[in-house]
């Protein structure tokens, strides 16, 4: 099944940048990571409109989607409080059965 962890940072003044820089390393580094079964990208996006929000998205195929989350997810959730406010959620995809 497929679900995405969606790692949402509103950056303190002053953090844009270095919240910026971290979601990308960390995005690269948990792409590279041949251990993560199951996680298939990893991508970080900024807000068309809000300075300093970002979005790092885990895109995950596995049998049983984590409704609160992957360990990894929470982890690095945990790790970008450093950086502002953040806002961890999951989502499954639909396969266009009804609800």
């Amino acid at each position: 099944m497929r679900w995405m962890e969606t790692i949402r940072v509103q950056s303190a003044t002053g953090k844009e940048h270095t919240a910026e820089r971290e979601l990308t390393a960390l995005a690269r580094e948990v792409q590279e990571n041949p251990h993560r079964r199951g996680l298939r990208e990893a991508a970080v996006s900024s807000h068309a409109t809000v300075p300093g929000c970002f979005a790092l998205r885990l895109f995950w195929d596995t049998d049983d989607p984590q409704p609160r989350g992957s360990t990894l997810g929470l982890g690095l959730a945990q790790s970008l409080k450093a950086f502002g406010l953040v806002d961890h959620s999951v989502w499954i995809e639909n396969r266009g059965e009804p609800a």
